[in-house]
């Protein structure tokens, strides 16, 4: 008997496209291969370029595979294949395995390209700075994505990195005057899970033709009505050379038969299927704790402790964030914000400074035993400027634990039990007015200002400029966006660190916030265009709480008694 890829069976579409583009549907019995391949074709026959999101899962390489062939064939026939664009989000914190074996895989892809004689151009791209997983997470914007919290990092990671990498391609090639238009190509299919399914049907997808999303951008899903186990017969087939392909894709099915902890891949994909991350993947990045337990990393290691255990620091570090979730004594309990009234609420919120300095030497400590790069210069700059901008620290702190780690003063998070779930500790509201805003006095060179370099500012080129507040501020605006420069970054650290920290980190600096304005003095730092004044707003609140002892890390008893308006469950409490 004929195994499925090979067998005639019949082309099902399942509703009528929104749009078709030369789709030539036989009447005639078609093979999955065939009908995916067919596709294809059809779009690039019109002078459509195909634009492959690529993950390196068994979906997208079977895909990019398709997307190759039909092209190789295309040439054969003496037919005009379009250029190809494969693009790939590296989240920077995404499983090592996974990220080096899209890395290698894409190198396979140029090289089987450059043998047909094929047009290809390879995009990896990766969070914005202040949106990556060390200066969101350890810098203190945000705590991360647990169960029963947001799952923003998937958009921030995956979606914006996947649209800004295609807004790129499309842009360079509808330059050009043999590509017409561009589509995008997806290795999504429907019998994933029922939530997909449900997805696929609100953005009205289909397998026949060609679909547009949202934004009316071009779609093409080839291999939508393909099962799990057409996906792994065409693989295999690859693999035994029965069907041309770019990889054998041994590294693809090694994964994930160790990750589901079987030797059978299609096994273990069935078992990692029901424990997949929330963001889809069977595999996600090692930091995710939407889910309580990573299985898959777990099954990693425990397959073949020498080649895997590199990976047990970022597991451990994985875990201990995962099982402290509730522990609410690792959690910053003075509000950021001041209400229209001028109170900052008391109550739980993003990770305490004291949680930050753990967070953060743990996690160096985990990148050199591992190996592993989590954090680059680019991103130790943001988090010690950030640290400062909002006073969580003293000055330079983040580089003093820097040095004290790469020293030898190693530190791994502790085994902890898992903390059960309670409320969010809710204590109080604390009135604070608007005194910072004042502009006269002492208040007048609390923000944005730098009375030692505005003394030389003729010399060194320094513009001011007036808010519409009326606050002078030190015009250090970039185009470009908030940017750490990462050439500047690296000379800082390397040439100036240990002598900013000798002189700036220490608990009775008058300024916490000078180790920002620091970074903007040596031009380490620019702000973004426009956000000058959301800035000096920031260093007076800043340098307001500290003054009133409102910065670092403070206890909740401290806190409750300076409260002026307590939550009814706190009188609750106080009653009993």
């Amino acid at each position: 008997m004929q195994s499925e890829m090979f067998e005639e069976t019949r082309d099902e579409a399942t509703t009528a496209p929104t749009r078709t583009v030369g789709l030539n549907i036989p009447m005639q019995k078609e093979t999955p291969v065939g009908r995916a391949m067919r596709r294809i074709r059809a779009v690039m026959l019109q002078g459509i370029a195909p634009a492959v999101s690529f993950s390196s899962g068994k979906d997208s390489s079977a895909l990019a595979n398709l997307v190759l062939n039909t092209a190789r064939e295309m040439k054969e026939r003496g037919e005009r294949p379009m250029p190809l664009t494969y693009v790939h989000s590296n989240t920077g914190v995404e499983q090592p395995e996974i990220t080096q074996l899209a890395l290698n895989e894409l190198a396979k892809m140029k090289v089987f390209a450059e043998k047909h004689g094929l047009e290809i151009d390879v995009r990896v791209g990766h969070p914005t700075l202040s949106s990556s997983w060390p200066v969101k997470i350890i810098g203190g914007r945000a705590i991360p994505s647990f169960p029963d919290g947001r799952s923003d990092c998937s958009v921030d990671w995956k979606v914006n990195v996947n649209t800004r990498l295609l807004d790129l391609a499309y842009a360079d090639l509808q330059k050009r005057d043999d590509v017409m238009d561009v589509v995008v190509m997806t290795g999504v299919r429907q019998d994933e899970s029922t939530a997909r399914n449900m997805k696929i049907k609100q953005r009205g997808e289909i397998a026949e033709g060609l679909w547009e999303n949202e934004a009316g951008k071009l779609r093409l899903s080839p291999i939508l009505d393909w099962t799990s186990d057409c996906v792994w017969e065409y693989l295999g087939y690859c693999a035994a050379g029965i069907e041309p392909s770019y990889s054998d894709f041994s590294d693809v099915m090694r994964i994930y038969e160790a990750a589901g902890n079987s030797s059978c891949v299609v096994v273990a994909d069935m078992k990692m299927a029901g424990t997949q991350k929330a963001c889809g993947s069977r595999f996600g990045c090692w930091s995710c704790v939407k889910v309580a337990s990573d299985h898959s990393m777990g099954n990693l290691i425990e397959s073949d402790t020498r080649r895997y255990g590199y990976l047990k620091p970022l597991a451990s570090l994985r875990n201990f964030i995962s099982n402290t979730q509730y522990d609410w004594s690792r959690r910053q309990f003075v509000g950021r914000t001041v209400d229209e009234e001028g109170n900052i609420t008391i109550a739980a919120d993003t990770y305490s400074p004291d949680m930050l300095a753990e967070l953060l030497a743990y996690t160096l400590t985990a990148q050199i035993e591992s190996g592993v790069s989590i954090i680059t210069y680019q991103q130790l700059v943001s988090i010690d400027l950030r640290w400062a901008l909002y006073g969580l620290m003293p000055p330079h702190s983040a580089l003093k634990i820097y040095f004290e780690v790469m020293g030898g003063a190693r530190k791994r998070p502790p085994e902890v039990a898992r903390f059960p779930k309670t409320p969010v500790p809710r204590i109080g509201k604390i009135h604070v007015g608007r005194q910072w805003e004042l502009l006269e006095g002492p208040n007048s060179l609390s923000g944005l200002r730098d009375v030692s370099r505005e003394f030389h500012a003729e010399a060194c080129g320094l513009d001011l400029k007036v808010l519409s507040s009326g606050n002078i501020v030190i015009d250090d605006e970039s185009s470009e966006g908030m940017e750490v420069d990462e050439e500047g970054a690296i000379d800082f650290v390397e040439f100036l660190g240990e002598e900013m920290v000798a002189q700036h980190c220490r608990p009775d600096h008058p300024d916490w916030a000078a180790g920002y304005m620091t970074y903007l003095g040596h031009g380490t730092l620019q702000i973004a265009k426009g956000r000058s004044a959301q800035v000096d707003a920031i260093l007076r609140r800043t340098r307001w709480r500290q003054a009133n002892n409102l910065h670092g890390q403070r206890t909740v008893e401290e806190l409750r008694e300076r409260c002026t308006t307590l939550f009814a469950e706190q009188l609750e409490l106080l009653a009993a």
